[in-house]
């Protein structure tokens, strides 16, 4: 695993030992970002890494320009390497870890982001509800994009009134990035 572009391109950043975290392919990650190239600039934005696992998509986006990157995972071994990959950047100024639950984090903080990455497990028993969660809590700015990853055999509904979908395929692996609606 390794930032793809930008000022830290090419750097690796450490992973999981086991299969507790299941780190977004750069295949899917260079997909991901060359579909946000084209909608959003990267300089100046505002951005929480939810099921943050590695860090790897928020890191990536520090690496583009990014001004700051929340990280939120329950798991303290996630947040370990979190620090762990965010120290070899040397960007810890513009980074913020919580060890949170997710839908409680998206219920208590005050916080709005211009870009939300959501990266659960695949078998996480709410994963449909994700979407509308973030939606719903008011963390999203206005113009905001979503981006998240979902087995292709998880039901993931969306209210169409609420974002506008780009979906794409990665073998076992679906790539949602939403943009919300005015």
């Amino acid at each position: 695993m390794r930032i793809i572009a930008g000022i830290h391109r090419g750097r690796i950043l450490a992973n999981p030992r086991d299969r507790t975290v299941r780190p977004t392919t750069d295949r899917a990650k260079q997909t991901i970002f060359d579909i946000l190239s084209n909608r959003i600039l990267f300089d100046g934005v505002q951005v929480l890494d939810l099921f943050a696992g590695s860090g790897s998509l928020g890191l990536e986006a520090i690496s583009r320009g990014a001004a700051s990157v929340t990280f939120v995972d329950s798991s303290r071994d996630s947040l370990t390497l979190v620090q762990k990959n965010i120290g070899a950047l040397h960007c810890g100024d513009r980074c913020t870890v919580y060890q949170a639950d997710v839908f409680w984090y998206l219920r208590n903080t005050q916080a709005r982001y211009d870009l939300v990455f959501a990266d659960p497990p695949y078998r996480l028993e709410k994963i449909g509800t994700i979407p509308t969660a973030i939606h719903d809590s008011g963390v999203l700015k206005q113009d905001a994009f979503v981006v998240m990853e979902h087995s292709r055999e998880s039901t993931v509904e969306l209210d169409e009134s609420m974002y506008t979908v780009v979906r794409k395929p990665f073998g076992q692996t679906t790539v949602l990035v939403l943009q919300t609606k005015n």
